[in-house]
């Protein structure tokens, strides 16, 4: 059987997926990179290929995700404010 087929094998039997297709790694490094995939997200769920509430919990995470983005940016530059303050005489 290939590793790189495009749909899971399912049981007759039990309707259940035997082997899921592994997704693939998705960088998310930047906060483009989480609107990227919140709009992955968002086009499989709507033609049906994800779940709305799976989609639901990952457009969730990605915007956490996305919140801890802002808050390491505006922490930086609270610091950086702040090590100009503390040079002023």
């Amino acid at each position: 059987m290939s590793a790189k087929r495009k749909t899971p094998a399912i049981s007759a039997s039990t309707c259940e997926v035997l082997d899921p297709i592994p997704r693939q790694k998705v960088r998310l490094h930047t906060v483009d990179d989480l609107r990227l995939e919140m709009g992955r997200v968002y086009n499989d769920m709507r033609a049906g290929r994800l779940e709305s509430g799976e989609g639901t919990k990952l457009a969730y995470v990605l915007g956490q995700m996305v919140r801890v983005f802002e808050l390491a940016v505006i922490e930086k530059r609270i610091d950086a404010l702040e090590m100009t303050h503390e040079q002023k005489p």
